[in-house]
């Protein structure tokens, strides 16, 4: 019976990579390095899909001969932000292998010799070298891997443990940073360091015009402001599919047959994406304010505000602020030579560019406007930092301050979907602890009660 394929589009060399070399006779490990929203959840689980490269069919002439029979590879993903990762990171990862392998492929193993090791850590490589002895090839793809450098999920006797595993199985991880910049002691230890590193940037143009004819299909207005809509979602991977959205939006709002002219459409879908988009700016531009500290803040600064005036010819880079340029790029946010006719650099899209122009107007431009009040002490200059979902949940913890709350209670409350999953709250939760962490001023934190639900405790 013929299934419906979920389409993913481009990253076709960084697959290929991948595949290849987590499949090969000695497996190799990756990091993949990306700006958050930049699509690297999306990758692993297309890597992880039983319909994905590493376990379809379909995908067969794109796997080393050895390894043509996805039957033959086990796959398990695993997000780091989970609260079973975070509470016992090595533990979770053999449990979830072990559940894979007992209840999904039903392989026979000697699980009393496996469990007779004295650890997780053991356990799990003594699980990945008997599969391995039956010809068999575990892959791991680990989402999130930051939190692990961040909140030291892992000891280094425990990466000791852990560096005979990357002989028997293939290691996945991804991360917004580079290893080394998250804890250059950790990266250079034997598990990590052996990692070949990719980046995940920006969609190509062919990739970026294949998703965009999918949408042609169901709305003709795409493929008649095809050229307009690249350059608006600047080929970002968190864009494009918010164009889908937006376009079931623009729908409804005309009758059949009833449709306004493309041309007439177009303010309307780029006012949508600009709102759309908001997320994305507003965290690229807290990271832009954060700078690791191997960029020149000066540098940044100059580059943007060439950037604001219009293209940059590539021979106008003064050589001092080379690297400052490629950390833009490598951020996906700025972008050379994409364009037809263009010669130079610039945003990724013009959207992002009057962003950053009301962003870095100067102070005395700028009219002091006192901000409407809103309740439970939460500013109009606090919001635009948070989604309107981040904001109301941020609300209703401020209201109920030192209280733990239900994942129960939230769903009614909050989102007024009291049948809805308890994951809808836990992603809501852990993007706005990660705004939280970046607030300044300090807004506050919100803590796990475990089994009960959540509590938010105010700065100070």
């Amino acid at each position: 019976m013929e299934t419906t394929r979920k389409p993913f589009y481009g990253r076709d060399r960084v697959i290929y990579e991948i595949v290849q070399g987590v499949l090969a006779p000695q497996p190799q490990s990756f990091s993949v390095v990306g700006p958050k929203f930049i699509g690297k959840t999306h990758l692993l689980q297309h890597l992880a899909a039983e319909d994905g490269p590493l376990l379809d069919e379909a995908y067969a002439d794109l796997r080393p001969p050895m390894h043509r029979d996805g039957s033959r590879v086990l796959v398990t993903w695993i997000d780091c932000d989970w609260r079973n990762a975070q509470e016992d990171l090595i533990g979770w990862l053999y449990t979830s292998v072990q559940q894979h392998v007992r209840e999904r492929a039903k392989i026979p193993v000697n699980w009393a010799r496996i469990e007779a090791n004295p650890s997780p850590s053991y356990r799990l490589w003594q699980l990945a070298q008997d599969l391995s002895g039956r010809d068999l090839r575990l892959v791991l793809l680990l989402d999130n891997f930051d939190r692990v450098f961040e909140n030291q999920l892992v000891h280094p006797e425990t990466v000791d443990e852990l560096r005979p595993l990357t002989l028997e199985m293939a290691l996945l991880v991804a991360t917004e940073q580079p290893l080394h910049d998250l804890d250059r002691e950790l990266a250079a230890s034997p598990l990590f360091n052996v990692m070949t590193q990719l980046f995940l940037g920006l969609l190509d143009t062919e990739a970026t015009r294949a998703w965009m004819a999918t949408y042609a299909a169901a709305a003709p207005v795409v493929s008649a402001l095809e050229d307009d809509l690249v350059e608006l979602t600047g080929m970002h991977p968190f864009l494009l599919r918010k164009l889908g959205d937006i376009l079931s939006e623009v729908r409804q709002l005309f009758p059949a047959g009833d449709a306004m002219p493309p041309a007439a459409q177009l303010p309307l879908l780029r006012l949508r994406l600009a709102e759309h988009g908001r997320l994305l700016f507003e965290t690229t531009w807290k990271r832009v304010q954060r700078l690791s500290t191997r960029v020149r803040p000066e540098s940044v600064d100059y580059l943007l505000r060439r950037l604001l005036v219009g293209t940059v010819p590539l021979t106008d880079i003064p050589l001092e602020h080379a690297a400052a340029l490629n950390w833009l790029i490598n951020q996906a946010i700025v972008v050379c030579c994409v364009q037809p006719k263009q010669n130079g650099y610039q945003f990724f899209t013009p959207l992002f560019g009057e962003f950053m122009a009301r962003r870095m107007q100067p102070v005395a431009e700028t009219k002091p406007v006192a901000p409407p009040a809103i309740d439970n002490g939460l500013a109009a200059a606090d919001l635009d930092q948070f989604t309107k979902t981040e904001a109301a949940l941020l609300r209703y913890f401020q209201a109920h301050q030192g209280e733990t709350v239900s994942v129960d209670q939230l769903l009614a409350d909050v989102w007024r979907r009291p049948d809805a999953t308890n994951r809808r709250v836990q992603e809501a939760i852990r993007r706005l602890r990660l705004q939280l962490e970046e607030s300044d001023p300090p807004l506050g934190m919100i803590e796990n009660d475990r089994g009960r639900g959540y509590r938010y405790i105010p700065a100070g």
